[in-house]
């Protein structure tokens, strides 16, 4: 087979058809972290060496001349965002006023680290989760324009995906994890109100921008919250199954991909996954941190569903190169065999300045990618 380019080969990939290698996925490297990473030369060093190497999942998402808020529109004058910064920290809280009165949430980002903290959830409690319901449901219906114009910009370095959370992922992170475990314990009903009020939101939004040609594949966010240990597999039939399939099944209805995002042991839910009729699923991590293999999830999975994974990204941190060699030939291994597969970290790295072992170890992840996924295609 001659080499194709890394857009033809997860198109391949996606669509069911052997590639000429397995593609090699820099996960938030391709696109995740660009409001930051090319400032940084150590970062820009790997994304250097990557090219015409790795193969682009790059995420888009729509531009809005409003403020949005839970994919509906409001007004400027009923949101307010304040910033401050505190010794190597920067704060910003955000207000927003709803039919009910205020609500608040407060976050923190640290120096030299590219990701931010929530410290206030913006729901504190029922009477909290109410003021949210009682907000004005404005239908957001973004210009898709700026998806076209990346798919140009990306060109043949691979493809563009939508990135969009569930309705359980907006509704836990509206109280944090914690307080979302309680409350559901107590009170499911208005877990499932809240539910039901981002559904709607999301479908809506999705339909928009699927029925005016962003049809790709979409990386769906949330279902983790509701896995083992945490919740039973019945909670998350409950909490995840119906929903994220009313969303698969619209994706498909306009020929675009689902691809399920869940962390953390999926091991005993992912049966109803497959169910669901995913196309995709990533990061499928390893015990001890997950509690699967690739090869156990493909004999659940078949061979029709792309796997992405499942290199653990502290192995970039305390691995050698021998460790990062040998999980990339498991991954591939076990990953490629009796269906699709691209080789993918689980996470990866956000922080300046980047140390030099990690980088070498994510160049030798590349280099191990390419000479095992070349021996290796997927059947």
């Amino acid at each position: 087979m001659k080499e194709l380019t890394s857009r033809e080969r997860l198109l391949r990939v996606f669509n069911g058809k052997i590639p000429d290698r397995i593609p090699i996925s820099l996960y938030e490297f391709d696109g995740y972290y660009d409001s930051w990473i090319h400032n940084y030369p150590e970062y820009v060093e790997i994304l250097e060496y990557a090219r015409g190497k790795t193969d682009k999942m790059s995420p888009w998402y729509p531009e809005s001349d409003r403020p949005v808020l839970f994919y509906g529109e409001i007004d400027r004058e009923n949101i307010e965002s304040l910033s401050w910064k505190e010794d190597k920290s920067v704060y910003t809280r955000r207000i927003i006023k709803t039919p009910r009165r205020k609500l608040s949430s407060t976050t923190r980002q640290d120096e030299g680290v590219h990701t931010s903290w929530t410290i206030e959830h913006l729901c504190k409690d029922e009477a909290d989760a109410e003021k949210v319901l009682s907000l004005e449901y404005i239908p957001w219906k973004p210009s898709t324009d700026s998806f076209f114009k990346k798919v140009d910009e990306i060109g043949e370095s691979g493809i563009v995906i939508g990135d969009i959370p569930d309705a359980l992922c907006l509704t836990v992170e509206l109280f944090g994890f914690y307080e979302f475990i309680m409350l559901y314990t107590d009170n499911p009903a208005i877990i499932f109100k809240l539910i039901e009020f981002f559904q709607e939101r999301l479908y809506n939004y999705l339909s928009h921008i699927l029925s005016n040609g962003v049809v790709t594949a979409y990386r769906i966010v949330g279902p983790e919250y509701a896995t083992p240990p945490y919740l039973s597999p019945e909670d998350f039939k409950k909490l995840v199954a119906g929903y994220d399939k009313e969303i698969i099944d619209l994706l498909h209805k306009y020929g675009g991909k689902a691809r399920l995002h869940s962390h953390g042991k999926v091991k005993r839910v992912l049966e109803t996954i497959s169910e669901m009729s995913i196309d995709a699923i990533d990061p499928l991590e390893p015990p001890p941190d997950g509690d699967i293999t690739l090869k156990e999830a493909r004999d659940i999975l078949g061979d029709r569903v792309v796997m992405i994974g499942n290199i653990e990204e502290r192995l970039f941190e305390v691995g050698t190169k021998e460790d990062i060699e040998s999980a990339v030939k498991t991954a591939i291994e076990e990953g490629a065999s009796g269906g699709p597969f691209i080789l993918c970290p689980t996470a990866m790295p956000l922080t300046t300045p980047l140390d030099k072992m990690i980088q070498e170890n994510i160049i030798h992840y590349i280099d191990c990618g390419i000479k095992y996924g070349k021996e290796k295609r997927e059947g």
